[in-house]
Order: structure tokens, then C-alpha cells, then sequence
């Protein structure tokens, strides 16, 4: 330990950790125990459909609330100030859109179908395997960026937790170097989290998301508390001395007028702005296929319904606390962050966890929470990513007659590879790892979002419709970043963003193209009659 430079203060840290890796790696060794009774499909990559109430919900939060909640979303709030939580305000909706507008339906599609990936639904659906291939990529290209976020993410977290020296060490293949710091902290997260998703399969990741949700949601908790006690008074120009949270928000006035009102600094969220990110954050994660995963794991209608309630009081319990911890942050350290990170503070949650926490083991169980929100989303990526690689590509497309202990054995090597692969990009991350998430968010919900809901509840969706719908959507969102990485354009706050047509976020495009081709072409073509009697009984539809 004396070689990496670890203070006693970061060995106490560590322990702290290692106590909740010692957790999470014996959850991965019973999951996988259960992935063994029954179909081996069936139940590492979907449960065998018994997640209950609590179960769903924490498994649903943990997916959701990734590293750009804990990592990039606090960087942003430090940055822009309380505008920030007009920013993430629908988030709260989101059980709405994503739960109850296709949860129900689509657990009943998929028992029906015997589905146990998204691609699976739309392929048997419309009896098409091009639609559950092309489906198959789109998942694929899209949660490979985010996994690289999120990996930086654990690595950084792990390197501020411990307190590493910063060293740079020469890698000629990366053609630069590399933090030795964030290159430990990024090996220990890959292999942790890439051991137990592999070794477990989906009873793992649902477990862990339990573990993982509960360290979450009391790890904010605690650290709100301590951020708003934190906050020094502030005596106002009347005489009135006001404290805690109020004091904050005067030290952001006095720093920035914009910091406490909207729209925020350099015109952040126009009045366009926050409805595109209304339509971001609400549909958004009902088109993530990684939730859809979820909603197809359920055992019942009553374990939906309470889940539903319990997850919408965890996102607000969350999404508060991480607002008001980082309008402390901003108050109590208004240029450290900024400076020390290159004008780009994503170590800032990590940072106040150090430096709010009484005690270092308090500290770490507080850095627990941000790293517990990495594991459940890389894990979650991780299945959904290599399902669909051995599930839709290899045994649906390739290999229908392949054996149970042969899917078992490609299950565990894609799962192992799909983690080094990225593990490898991200040792050259990007430099913001919050543009980067809400990239591949935007992508697959429109790309996926209205496909889904026509798969599910439109009798007259063709294959060809869905299809347009999925790569009208997709192909837009993608072009306007690409466009914003290359060309550049007016609306943009950092090189890392999109082109923001009419100050529209792509997701405002993405979806309207999306919804508009899915209906155009399946008004033009022919539906299948027998599809329709399948999953719609009572259809007296034409074909």
C-alpha cells in the first residue's frame, strides 16, 4: 500500500469499501446459484419473471440512476446552480411514462412471445428477424459509449476515494499518458463489476441493485444533511442572518446572479430548452431498453403498482438531495472544483464525500454511493449488451439448435469481453462524461420509444414501420451530435454538445421523426393478419 502512496485517512477508506465489495460479491455468488435452476436463459438474462415490488423498484432505480447522476449531473448543478433542478424536474414523472404506459403490456407481450430481450419482442412481434437484428445493433452501438462514461465514472470515483498521487504514466498504444490513479481505480471497478454480472447473470444485477439502492439513497441523505450544516452564515444587507440552504443560495447570488435563477449562466436552460428536457427525461428512460428488461421481469400486476410508488419517492428523495448538495458545493467552494479539474469538475461529488464526511470510514461508505450508482447501470448495460449479442444474434440468427451449457459458457465469455473491450476505451475517456450519457439516452429512446409503444398497442404497426421508426430516430439524434462534435453551431455550451436545432434538444427531433415515419410507413404498407389476431384477440383489423 506504501507504493500507491495511501494515507491512513485512505486505508480506512478502503476499507470501507472493501466491505461493501465483500456485499456485492457474495450477492453475485447466490445469483448465480439461482441463474442454475431451470431455463438458463430464462433466468440469467431475465429472472425467470419473479422480480417482486421492492425488487422491481430499487432493480428499475439502480438502472436508471447511473454515474451521470452522481458523477456528471452534480458537475452540471456546481456549474449552473439551482436551474439545474428545473433541469432534471420530470424526472419524477418518469415511473408514469416508462412503468405504467408499457409496463404491464409489455410483461404480458413477452410471456406470450417467451421474450427475454427487447430485439426478441420486436422480432417475434412482426415475425422478423431483420427488426430484432437492426434492433440488436442500435442497443449495441448506443450502450457502448454509455458504458464507457460510466466506467470513467467508477475510475474516478475510486481514484478520489483513495486519495491516489496523480502520476502520470507513459502507455504508448494510448499515444499519451495515463493518471496511474484513475488507472487503478479503473481496473478494480472493471473487475469487480464485470466478475459478479458475469458470474451471477441478471438475479446479480437485480440483487445488487437492492444493495446498491439502499447505499444509494442513504449515502445522499446523509451527505445533504452535512452539506447544508456545512454552509458558513450569511449576514444580508437588512442585518438578517440567514443559514443552511438559504445561505447558499445568497453566496451563489453573490458569486453569479444567474447561479440562483433561471435561465442560468450564458442562457443554460432557454424556455425550449427545459420542454426539450421535459420530453428528455420523461420519455427518455421509458425507451431505454435496459428498463425494458426490467418490465418484462415482473411477476405480477400488484408488484408493478407498488414498485411504482416506491420509485417515485426514491427519484425524489434523490434527485433533491443531489441539488441541494451541490448548491452547498458551489457556495462553500466557488473556484476549487473549477480550477483543479480543468474547468470541468466531475470529481466534485467524490470530492465533498472526502471532505464533508466526520470520519473516513464515513467518508467511504458516503463514496460507497456514487460507486453503487456506477455498478447497478454498467451492470444492467453489461446483461442487456450480451443478451443480445449470444441471445438475438447467435441463437436466434445463427445457431437455433445450440445447446443450454453452450449458452451458458458464450453467456459468460461475451459478458467477460464486452466488460475488457471497454474497459480498454476507457482508458482515454471523454473529457464530459455527462454529454456523453445524455448522447446515448436521447439515442435509444428515440430510436426505441415509439417502436415500443406501437409494438405494443397499435394493431396497425408493420415490421416496416417499426423499422423506419427505430432508424428515423436513431440516425437523426446521431447526425445533430455528430454535426455538434464536427461542425460545430450556435446553442452550444461546451464542444462535447450536440447542434441544438431551433434551440430544440436532438431528443425533440429524434422522437418526432421517429413517431412520424413509424406512422407514415405502416399507413403504407400491409400488416399481417395473423400477427394481429396473435396479440390483439379481439381485432377485427384488415389486413
Amino acid at each position: 500500500m506504501k507504493s500507491l502512496g495511501l494515507s491512513s485517512e485512505s486505508l480506512m477508506v478502503l476499507l470501507a469499501f472493501v466491505c461493501y465489495l465483500i456485499g456485492v460479491m457474495a450477492l453475485g455468488i447466490w445469483s448465480h446459484r439461482l441463474s442454475k435452476k431451470g431455463n438458463f436463459v430464462k433466468n440469467y438474462f431475465v429472472g425467470g419473471r419473479q422480480l417482486g415490488a421492492w425488487v422491481l423498484a430499487l432493480s428499475v432505480a439502480g438502472t436508471a440512476i447511473s454515474g451521470g447522476s452522481f458523477t456528471g449531473f452534480p458537475a452540471l448543478i456546481y456549474t449552473n446552480g439551482w436551474v439545474m433542478a428545473l433541469w432534471i424536474a420530470s424526472y419524477m414523472v418518469v415511473p408514469l411514462t416508462a412503468m405504467a404506459l408499457m409496463g404491464k403490456r409489455l410483461n404480458q407481450i413477452a410471456r406470450v412471445q417467451g421474450s427475454v430481450t427487447v430485439p426478441d419482442v420486436f422480432r417475434d412481434r412482426f415475425n422478423s428477424p431483420t427488426l430484432g437484428l437492426v434492433a440488436t445493433i442500435l442497443i449495441f452501438c448506443f450502450l457502448v459509449f454509455n458504458m464507457v462514461a460510466q466506467f470513467k465514472s467508477g475510475g474516478m470515483v475510486l481514484r478520489t476515494a483513495l486519495d491516489l498521487p496523480k502520476v502520470e504514466l507513459s502507455i504508448p498504444i494510448l499515444g499519451g499518458t495515463i493518471d496511474q490513479g484513475y488507472l487503478i481505480g479503473l481496473c478494480i471497478f472493471a473487475f469487480t463489476v464485470v466478475a459478479y454480472t458475469t458470474y451471477g447473470g441478471f438475479w446479480a444485477v437485480t440483487w445488487t441493485d437492492v444493495l446498491e439502492g439502499i447505499v444509494k439513497i442513504v449515502g445522499v441523505t446523509m451527505l445533504a444533511i452535512l452539506a447544508v450544516r456545512a454552509v458558513a452564515d450569511v449576514t444580508m444587507p437588512s442585518g438578517e442572518t440567514v443559514t443552511g440552504l438559504s445561505a447558499a443560495t445568497e453566496r451563489l447570488r453573490q458569486q453569479d446572479p444567474a447561479l440562483a435563477e433561471g435561465p442560468g449562466p450564458s442562457g443554460f436552460l432557454p424556455l425550449s430548452m427545459a420542454f426539450s428536457f421535459f420530453l428528455m427525461w420523461s420519455l427518455s428512460s421509458a425507451g431505454q431498453p435496459s428498463g425494458m428488461v426490467r418490465l418484462m421481469s415482473f411477476k405480477d400486476s400488484q408488484s408493478l403498482r407498488k414498485a411504482m410508488i416506491v420509485v417515485c419517492g426514491y427519484y425524489l428523495v434523490t434527485y433533491s438531495c443531489l441539488v441541494i448538495i451541490f448548491i452547498c458545493a458551489r457556495a462553500m467552494y466557488p473556484t476549487e472544483f473549477l480550477a483543479s479539474h480543468g474547468g470541468i469538475p466531475d470529481s466534485v461529488m467524490p470530492e465533498m464525500a472526502r471532505r464533508l464526511a466526520p470520519h473516513p470510514f464515513i467518508a467511504g461508505m458516503l463514496l460507497a454511493s456514487p460507486y453503487a450508482a456506477v455498478m447497478s447501470a454498467v451492470a444492467a448495460f453489461l446483461l442487456v449488451i450480451s443478451s443480445s449479442l449470444v441471445r438475438d444474434i447467435y441463437q436466434r440468427s445463427i445457431n437455433p439448435n445450440v445447446t443450454t451449457k453452450t449458452m451458458k459458457y458464450l453467456s459468460y465469455t461475451v459478458t467477460t469481453l464486452v466488460g475488457v473491450g471497454v474497459l480498454i476505451a476507457a482508458l482515454k475517456p471523454p473529457t464530459y462524461l455527462q454529454y456523453l450519457v445524455v448522447f446515448t439516452g436521447t439515442g435509444q429512446s428515440s430510436a426505441f420509444f415509439f417502436p415500443m409503444l406501437g409494438c405494443l398497442y397499435w394493431r396497425r404497426a408493420t415490421k416496416r414501420g417499426m423499422l423506419a421508426g427505430m432508424l428515423g430516430g436513431g440516425l437523426t439524434v446521431l447526425s445533430l451530435y455528430i454535426y455538434g462534435w464536427t461542425m460545430g453551431g450556435e446553442g452550444r455550451h461546451s464542444s462535447y454538445a450536440p447542434y441544438y436545432l431551433l434551440t430544440f434538444d436532438p431528443i425533440f427531433w429524434g422522437l418526432s421523426v421517429s413517431l412520424l415515419m413509424m406512422m407514415c410507413v405502416s399507413w403504407m404498407t400491409k400488416t399481417d393478419p395473423n400477427q394481429i389476431a396473435k396479440y390483439f384477440p379481439d381485432s377485427k383489423a384488415k389486413a
